[in-house]
C-alpha cells in the first residue's frame, strides 16, 4: 500500500499521494507501537506468557523523536518493555544495501527527509516527477536514508540498551539471551 514515488506505468505513485500515503503509515506506526503496553497484557493473561518481544521494524525511527525526554512513543515502549537497538556493522548495512538493490520495497521516511531527497533526486537526474522511475528513486534513497537512521538509532539507544548484530548471531539459546541483555544491562550502568 505504502507504493514508491515516480511514473505510473512503472508501478509508482504521484508524490502527492505518496506523501499522504507516508503521513497515513506514521499515524498506523504510532498507534501499533503505542498498543505495545496492552498487548503485553494480553500475552499475560490470554497465554500466560512472562515475556514479550516487541520486534518492531526499522522505520520506528522516523516516527519519534529521541532527543525528546517527553516523546509519546519511546515513553510508553521503555515505560513497559527493554528497548533493545541490534547495531550492525559497516559490513551489515553493506549487505542491507545488496538486498535492498536486488529488491527495491516501499519505505517509511520522515517527511523533511522525504522532501529533501525528493527535490535532490530530481535536480541531479533532470528528471520531472512524473517521470522518475520508482525502483531507481528508492534505490538512490536507501543507502542515505541508513545513514540518516543511524544517529536516530543511537539516540533511542539511551532509552534502553544496545547489542551488537554479532552477539546476537551468537546466541543459540534462551539462556544466551539471557546473558546477552544482562551484559548490555551492565554496560548501561
Amino acid at each position: 500500500y505504502l507504493g514508491k514515488p515516480g511514473r505510473a506505468d512503472k508501478g509508482g505513485l504521484s508524490i502527492e499521494e505518496y506523501r499522504r500515503r507516508q503521513a497515513q503509515h506514521h499515524r498506523a506506526e504510532v498507534e501499533a507501537l503505542l498498543d505495545t503496553p496492552y498487548f503485553i497484557e494480553r500475552a499475560r493473561h490470554i497465554y500466560g506468557y512472562d515475556h514479550f518481544v516487541c520486534d518492531s521494524g526499522g522505520s520506528i525511527c522516523e516516527v519519534v523523536d529521541p532527543a525528546d525526554p517527553n516523546d509519546p512513543v519511546l515513553s510508553c515502549l521503555s515505560q513497559s518493555a527493554l528497548m533493545v537497538w541490534i547495531e550492525g556493522s559497516d559490513a551489515h548495512t553493506d549487505e542491507l544495501i545488496k538486498r535492498f538493490d536486488r529488491s527495491p520495497k516501499p519505505m517509511c521516511y520522515q517527511a523533511s527527509f522525504l522532501d529533501a531527497k525528493w527535490e535532490a533526486y530530481l535536480a541531479q537526474n533532470g528528471v520531472a516527477a512524473d517521470d522518475v522511475d520508482p525502483d531507481n528513486f528508492v534505490r538512490w534513497t536507501y543507502a542515505q536514508a541508513m545513514a540518516h537512521r543511524q544517529p536516530l538509532y543511537r539516540g533511542m539507544a539511551k532509552w534502553g540498551v544496545k547489542v551488537t548484530a554479532d552477539e546476537v548471531a551468537a546466541v543459540k539459546t534462551p539462556d544466551q539471551f539471557d546473558v546477552m541483555i544482562a551484559n548490555a544491562l551492565e554496560r548501561n550502568t
